[in-house]
């Protein structure tokens, strides 16, 4: 009984990054929490394979649940399983990738036994009492909330991209257990998987360099110059979210609670307050580059290099200035 549970989310034939994050996590806090490391897998036979290569990351034990109608992700389906999982086994923790899948299974197992959910996690602690504080930005983003469950276990979804992948071990000692289901649920006679489309994976995911905008830079047509700039930096758009709001770009590009996460080497903000909602987004940045002309501005003073300035005219220079250096 008990542990510390991991969401093994299965995606177009790999294991979603996010369960490597949160292997991360998992390893860090396992010395407060004392529990074991588990990851939950959902699957046909052939998942076997990878889902004991989840060992070499620091999983101490992988939980296969094996039946050929897994193959595809259900919601039904698989808090159903889930459910059954956790009423038996009694982790002290679960936690899910904040992704579709994970943001569409979470809140049905969460639901069905009666527990609580923090969504949108972008830290963790444990307290004196040995309990996960779970951290996110609430109050209209504007303060970092700390949160404890009253409920076992305590479940939380957790944003992709805001934790750095765990690394392998060099001498694995966790186990497989798998448990064949002689039958799925009922449910699973609702739906049918017709077939799969190939998930689409935003630029900014990956991106060495993300240029992004905020209100600052006044109007559309001030916006849309960052698109050249990326293409001469190899980098990606991004976006606060007032920005979408207004227009000038997709939802898409909107980096921060709402949107992507981003993990880039440079990361340069044009006039961007730096609102809570949005920072939480940078936090795997590397160096940020902030360009405003309030020096007083959150994002400068988080910044490694601040440039107070008009970003209107800032950024044209800048863009002049590389084109210069390219020849």
């Amino acid at each position: 009984m008990g542990g510390f549970w991991i969401y093994g989310q299965w995606q177009e034939g790999r294991f979603h990054p996010v369960v490597y994050e949160l292997l991360s996590v998992a390893r860090r806090l396992k010395p407060a929490l004392k529990e074991k490391i588990v990851v939950v897998v959902l699957g046909p036979e052939d998942r076997r394979e990878e889902a004991r290569e989840l060992l070499r990351y620091g999983a101490e034990e992988v939980l296969f649940f094996v039946h050929p109608d897994l193959g595809y992700f259900r919601d039904d389906l698989y808090s159903e399983v889930l459910s059954e999982a956790v009423a038996e086994r009694k982790p002290a923790v679960f936690l899910f990738g904040a992704t579709a899948e994970g943001q569409a299974l979470a809140p049905r197992v969460a639901g069905a036994l009666g527990l609580g959910l923090t969504a949108h996690c972008t830290a963790f602690e444990v307290d004196e009492e040995g309990r996960l504080l779970q951290i996110r930005p609430s109050f209209g983003e504007n303060i970092m909330a700390r949160i404890v469950s009253k409920t076992r276990p305590q479940m939380a979804t957790v944003k992709p991209g805001v934790f750095s992948k765990a690394e392998p071990v060099d001498e694995p000692e966790g186990v497989l257990e798998e448990v064949k289901l002689a039958a799925v649920p009922g449910s699973a006679l609702r739906r049918r998987v017709v077939r799969t489309l190939p998930r689409k994976e935003s630029p900014l995911s990956r991106a060495r360099v993300v240029v992004a905008g905020g209100r600052g830079l006044l109007r559309r047509e001030n916006f849309d110059q960052l698109f050249e700039l990326a293409e001469l930096l190899g980098g990606a758009v991004g976006a606060t979210r007032p920005v979408c709001h207004l227009g000038w770009i997709s939802e898409d590009h909107m980096i921060g609670v709402s949107g992507e996460t981003v993990s880039p080497k440079l990361y340069i903000g044009f006039g961007i307050s730096g609102a809570l909602q949005h920072t939480v987004g940078i936090e795997g940045a590397e160096v940020v580059v902030a360009v405003n002309s309030d020096p007083e501005a959150p994002l400068m003073k988080r910044a490694d290099i601040a440039v107070v300035g008009d970003a209107t005219r800032i950024l044209p220079l800048l863009i002049r200035r590389i084109r210069e250096l390219k020849g």
